[in-house]
């Protein structure tokens, strides 16, 4: 089981999702499938935008180029669907109370370096946060 982030209500979460069994690790290609390498990518890149002074990695980066052909197609849209979740959250548009839209953006920058900063729980490394 893998954690993928999607948009809820407002905010971004992450719930477990069952990721594809069977496929044979490759040195080029990381071992999680494009689907979920690609919400990875979409979260990393949505935390720039809302995370203050977060920038992706290296190793971040370098998930574009992981897969080729369906795969990447599969990365794409996936990165897109997770990353226009983010965005949502950017704009906070159904919001009527701006401190609402604060601690939905503080909450979800929490859960992404959790998830995905230098000590993720479940890719870590994609994106570099600030020192507090």
């Amino acid at each position: 089981m893998a954690r993928r982030s999607i948009c809820a209500f407002g905010m971004i979460v992450s719930m477990v999702v069952p990721v594809a069994a069977g496929a044979e690790p490759n040195a080029a290609v990381p071992e999680i499938g494009a689907r979920e390498a690609g919400a990875r990518y979409g979260q990393a890149l949505g935390v720039v935008d809302i995370c203050i002074g977060a920038k992706v990695t290296a190793k971040g980066e370098a998930l574009r180029g992981a897969y080729a052909g369906a795969d990447q197609e599969l990365f794409k849209a996936q990165a897109a669907k997770v990353y226009d979740a983010w965005y949502a959250v950017k704009g906070c548009g159904n919001a009527t109370d701006p401190n609402q839209c604060k601690i939905i953006m503080d909450k979800s920058c929490a859960a992404a370096e959790a998830e995905i900063g230098a000590q993720g729980s479940v890719m870590p490394g994609l994106v570099e946060f600030p020192k507090r």
